[in-house]
């Protein structure tokens, strides 16, 4: 059966949009607004150039099918590594689909292609697993393809009067299992279970050597028909295949450990050998509910050295999360006092560039996760609406939907803490940095980049270095997940994942700050300052573009403002 045409939506919501800019004020004591998401077809509108990632089955091909013969678009379905060859030159919209099976050097064609193609609008659509890491050329936006929500799938089984409650079950989010759950009349709560009552096991050897193959049509059922293959394969075999290519076995594997856990240890000594990366691949599979310390140390190797993609780093992050995250996510980094160079010409708000002398301090490594702040919560009972307030599996994700005064608060309550723990000295408060100690930290002893953005790296931007609209999760994530975008003193997380607030105030005018640069002691440092003047926030956020996820970029809230796009990080110094 062919999928239903459903709307497909993208992980990016018109808050997120209007979050790209400096955000007004909201009544602190209202409810969060329901998030509402684009659609796939408004993201290409908006976005000339992008890149839609999807899992197997997500509906990727039959959208650029739709979309092609509704806009006259060039589509060219891709393969094998050498159909990007067809790539017909133009400049009418190209739309380039399957890019996940261009081959090892995938990346390295693909951008090939796209530089002989201009500025011509593109989309480019590909299996998240395999392609989320690659570095495209500037100007590509990234966003993922959500998942058919159970109101959705309600809707349709109700207008087309079809009684099927496996299409109700988590696995039939998935368009291509939806479709195949519409045929059967009893339950089937997992991908599993709707294979095995779809399908006898005569095609499973089929399927396998499909995938084996690149043939597969339908790679999201030919996956599950060939882990139920694969459970009659001795176990050195299952690795054997999987070893030579992660990205076309992981799904199958996965299904087979779900469908044989006993196989698991067996697997484990064989593929957990070696620091490659598909050993660390393995080991995301691998990972139960239950803590296993070989599985742990490969995860955490996975976060600390910034290996694989961000979506895997953070997947290795939720279980790390929900076994204890073995890092010190309270650490602290110890920043020199002096004079530095603070600001920049790359953008009005920020400049004069100017010399500005702070002491030493100490500051937060990462920004203040939501289990530090949940422990405030529990000790004091203030009030937090937050989703991610009781997700175990975001625990060591930046705490958000805070207002300027909730951070106040907490670092007021974790002096007292950490005074009483011998954390801190008796004259040590902790608080908010200031806006020139934001900055220190970020960029250190960097001076003025001309007309290049200073980010806490140097200059250049590197896409692998910060949780920005560019790394298409456009959401927060675990803290420390991009390792290569540390500070000079070893802050990570300073560009991108989430705005911070600090104590100085920018005004009360969105666009322009009232108080302009250079820095000066003239009353911006006020912390009575009246509810309608917005304070500082720095560093961008996960929505962020490259112009604002950086060191010197400012924007502003007003203290009762808050959205799941801000936290913040805490400073110890001299009281």
């Amino acid at each position: 059966m062919s999928a239903p045409d459903f709307t497909l939506r993208v992980n990016f919501s018109h808050e997120d949009k209007e979050a790209k800019g400096l955000r007004s004020l909201r009544d602190p004591q209202a409810a969060p607004r329901k998030v509402v998401y684009f659609t796939a077809r408004e993201a290409v509108d908006m976005f000339p150039r992008l890149l839609l990632l999807g899992p197997r089955g997500a509906g990727k091909s039959v959208f650029a099918s739709k979309l092609a013969a509704e806009t006259g678009a060039t589509l060219l379905s891709l393969g094998g590594p050498h159909d990007l060859d067809q790539a017909p030159a133009g400049a009418g919209p190209l739309i380039l689909d399957g890019i996940d099976r261009l081959g090892p050097d995938g990346e390295q064609r693909l951008n090939a292609a796209l530089a002989a193609q201009g500025d011509r609008p593109i989309l480019l659509l590909g299996d998240g697993a395999v392609v989320r890491s690659w570095r495209l050329p500037p100007g590509f936006a990234v966003h993922g393809l959500l998942p058919l929500s159970h109101d959705d799938r309600a809707g349709y089984l109700q207008a087309a009067g079809i009684a099927a409650p496996a299409a109700l079950s988590g696995a039939a989010a998935n368009p291509a299992l939806f479709a195949l759950a519409l045929g059967l009349s009893g339950p089937a709560d997992s991908a599993e279970a709707l294979i095995d009552a779809a399908f006898t096991h005569d095609g499973d050897a089929t399927a396998f050597a499909a995938l084996a193959s690149g043939r597969s049509t339908n790679r999201a059922v030919d996956g599950l028909l060939a882990a139920r293959h694969m459970q009659g394969l001795p176990p050195h075999e299952i690795a054997r295949h999987f070893l030579a290519a992660p990205e076309l076995w992981s799904d199958s594997l996965a299904n087979l450990l779900r469908r044989s856990p006993d196989l698991r240890q067996a697997l484990a000594a064989l593929l957990l050998a070696g620091e490659s990366d598909a050993a660390l691949k393995a080991a995301l599979l691998l990972a139960g509910n239950e803590p296993d310390p070989a599985v742990a140390g490969k995860l955490l190797a996975l976060i600390e050295e910034g290996r694989l993609s961000p979506l895997e780093r953070d997947r290795a992050a939720r279980c790390l999360a929900r076994w204890g995250d073995p890092r010190d996510l309270d650490a602290l980094c110890a920043i020199p006092g002096g004079s530095f160079v603070m600001g920049s010409d790359t953008h009005p708000n920020s400049s004069p560039v100017h010399p500005v002398t702070v002491g030493d301090f100490r500051i937060g490594r990462f920004p203040v996760t939501n289990a530090a702040y949940a422990r405030f919560i529990a000790a004091t009972g203030r009030k937090w609406v937050s989703p991610e307030a009781g997700n175990i599996e975001r625990s060591n994700a930046p705490a958000t939907d805070l207002t300027w005064h909730d951070a106040r608060a907490y670092c007021a309550w974790l002096t007292t803490v950490w005074q009483a723990e011998g954390r801190i000295a008796a004259h040590e408060v902790v608080r908010l940095p200031t806006e020139p100690e934001w900055e220190r930290a970020a960029r250190g002893e960097q001076g003025d980049g001309g007309d290049e953005i200073v980010y806490p790296w140097g200059l250049g931007w590197n896409p692998a270095a910060a949780n920005s609209e560019e790394s298409g999760l456009n959401a927060q994530c675990a803290v420390g997940l991009f390792p290569a975008g540390a500070s000079p003193y070893g802050c990570l997380d300073m560009a991108g994942q989430v705005w911070e607030w600090t104590t100085t105030v920018w005004g009360d005018d969105m666009t322009t700050p009232t108080f302009r640069y250079p820095y000066a002691d003239d009353g911006r440092e006020n912390p009575a300052a009246g509810p309608t003047m917005r304070r500082v926030l720095r560093g961008g956020c996960f929505s962020s573009t490259s112009l604002k996820a950086c060191c010197t970029y400012r924007g502003s809230l007003e203290p009762d403002g808050s959205w799941r796009g801000n936290g913040f990080r805490i400073v110890v110094a001299a009281s």
